[in-house]
């Protein structure tokens, strides 16, 4: 998503969504982090309001924008979306969401095999990391055999489990019986409806974007993990 001159940002109530958001998962300890791949074209002023939300964390594969968070506001929890398994030292980056299996630490969220159409390490008992997730299609509802199937890994339920998206928030109940208790969320808070079948979800605002121009209608695709 490119800035754009016709539409018009309201901070406010993105800072909304993002309050509501915070209070709807720790109701359900639940974490999650706000990814903001859809802002990759955008200022460094407009990540920089980011900063002054009362968002915990946040994830980007922009790791020049994670650095621009972390020195405006230390107290965020960076998440990297490391896609090509690069080796990550940066003190900028809290958490490195990888499917490589090198360099493991307790910083890592290695990534596992479990949808045969995306990159993912193959789980064994003597890994350690206190962060696992897998990646999913972004639009369209995963198959319930993968969330089955991550539920027959039996990963100790201390740990974070990260398999939540905002195409699969409609199922949020279903995926915290499998064990899954973080989510990442990205075109949800931006646009406050469901991914799949445009329905408001009650509590979100959908006017975090407006048009300048009266039209008859309007809407905004974000494409982002």
């Amino acid at each position: 998503m490119e800035e754009d001159s016709r539409l018009v940002f309201h901070k406010e109530r993105l800072f909304e969504n993002i309050d509501f958001m915070n209070d709807f998962m720790e109701r359900r300890n639940l974490n999650w982090t706000f990814i903001i791949k859809a802002f990759n074209k955008y200022s460094d002023s407009f990540i920089t309001e980011l900063t002054k939300s009362s968002c915990k964390s946040i994830g980007s594969d922009n790791s020049m924008h994670l650095h621009l968070i972390k020195l405006n506001n230390p107290s965020i929890e960076t998440w990297f979306l490391n896609y090509n398994g690069e080796k990550v030292l940066s003190p900028f980056i809290d958490v490195n969401l990888t499917h490589s299996k090198d360099n493991l630490s307790k910083n890592t969220c290695l990534m596992l095999a479990i949808d045969p159409f995306r990159h993912g390490a193959t789980y064994t008992p003597d890994l350690r990391c206190e962060k696992y997730g897998a990646y999913l299609d972004c639009e369209n509802i995963p198959n319930m055999k993968y969330f089955d199937a991550w539920k027959k890994l039996k990963l100790p339920p201390e740990k974070t489990q990260s398999l939540g998206t905002s195409v699969s928030f409609k199922n949020l109940d279903f995926l915290m019986s499998n064990g899954i208790n973080h989510f990442r969320l990205g075109e949800l808070i931006l646009t406050g409806k469901n991914i799949i079948d445009q329905t408001i979800i009650r509590g979100l605002r959908t006017d975090v974007f407006t048009s300048k121009r009266i039209i008859s209608y309007f809407s905004i695709t974000i494409h982002s993990t």
